[in-house]
């Protein structure tokens, strides 16, 4: 196990790398590239001295092993917008995205198993045809005309819910008032993560029924709740498992429009206000952050599967 962990944090360092190699010369490539978000309505004077104090008069190449030995020792350098060093704005915005996407994944992964589970019983039964049909509309339905249609019904008509941001205005220690807030953008984005958690409980559970020591349990005459739960449902955890991996890697790009439709003052939102602005240092940083947490979760998910599964082994 020892050694599984440390090939899996060797080849994260190897992925992170590489997000930061391809992240990085893309934004290079990019029209303009960043010297041009130095140059507007400034003079020759001024735009020298910003391009040498960002180190934008260097190769690229120069700036980019700077930078990465920077990085290394967790400086992600300075917003050209802002003026402050880009892990602080990360480090501001982090716990806002982490509690959304916390609250979102696990009511994706609680409805997506209790919806599965409900049309593997039900196989073919008018139930199954209804969660067959959520699941659809989870899937088809873009965020943020979601997120617009929620607007509307609960922060406008019905005045249910606040319509944006993350408290009210002299609410800053009401946790009730930060639920309200919570509430919208965290039940749109489970919404679309859900169908996934679904398909998978729901296949997961049919191929298990199959299973020889599944049909031993039933014809020991054990009660069908006890077959299910006590049987079926654990072995069929595995791949439930495996497909929260790839939600996770979903909620961020997700969350980069939610957060943009419902004002969430997360890290979707910061990159969007960087990309406009060509901030690309917050970019940058933004990008790997989000790629370091993806790579986290996915390590910490394989783990869980010797855990879930003493069958498996990942020596």
């Amino acid at each position: 196990m020892t050694s599984y962990i440390l090939r899996r944090l060797v080849l994260g360092a190897v992925v992170l790398w590489l997000v930061s190699v391809v992240t990085f010369f893309l934004i290079h490539l990019a029209p303009g590239g960043p010297s041009s978000a130095v140059s507007f309505e400034r003079t020759a004077e001024e735009r020298e001295a910003l391009l040498k104090q960002f180190g934008l008069d260097e190769p690229v190449v120069v700036r980019y092993g700077k930078w990465l030995l920077s990085a290394v020792q967790g400086d992600l350098g300075v917003s050209y917008n802002q003026g402050l060093p880009v892990a602080l704005l990360l480090k501001q915005r982090l716990p806002n995205t982490l509690t959304l996407g916390l609250a979102a994944l696990v009511t994706a992964t609680v409805l997506g198993i209790l919806l599965g589970t409900v049309a593997a019983v039900n196989r073919n039964g008018w139930l199954d045809h209804v969660v067959s049909t959520i699941t659809t509309l989870g899937m088809s339905i873009p965020g943020f005309w979601l997120g617009i249609v929620a607007i509307i019904l609960f922060a406008v008509e019905l005045r249910w819910l606040p319509a944006s941001g993350i408290v009210s205005s002299g609410k800053a220690g009401d946790l009730v008032d930060r639920l309200k807030h919570l509430a919208m953008p965290a039940g749109v984005l489970a919404f679309t993560l859900m169908p996934n958690v679904v398909r998978v409980t729901r296949s997961a559970l049919l191929e298990v029924s199959r299973a020889d020591f599944v049909r031993t349990a039933r014809g020991k005459g054990l009660a069908p709740g006890t077959v299910l739960f006590k049987h079926a449902f654990k072995n069929a955890l595995v791949p439930v498992l495996a497909v929260l991996g790839l939600v996770t890697t979903a909620l961020f790009s997700g969350s980069v429009v939610i957060e943009s439709v419902f004002g969430w003052p997360g890290l979707g939102r910061l990159a969007i206000e960087a990309a406009n602005g060509r901030d690309y240092p917050v970019i940058l940083g933004a990008t790997l952050l989000a790629g370091l947490v993806v790579v986290v979760v996915n390590l910490l998910v394989d783990l869980l599967y010797a855990a879930v599964d003493p069958r498996i082994r990942h020596e």
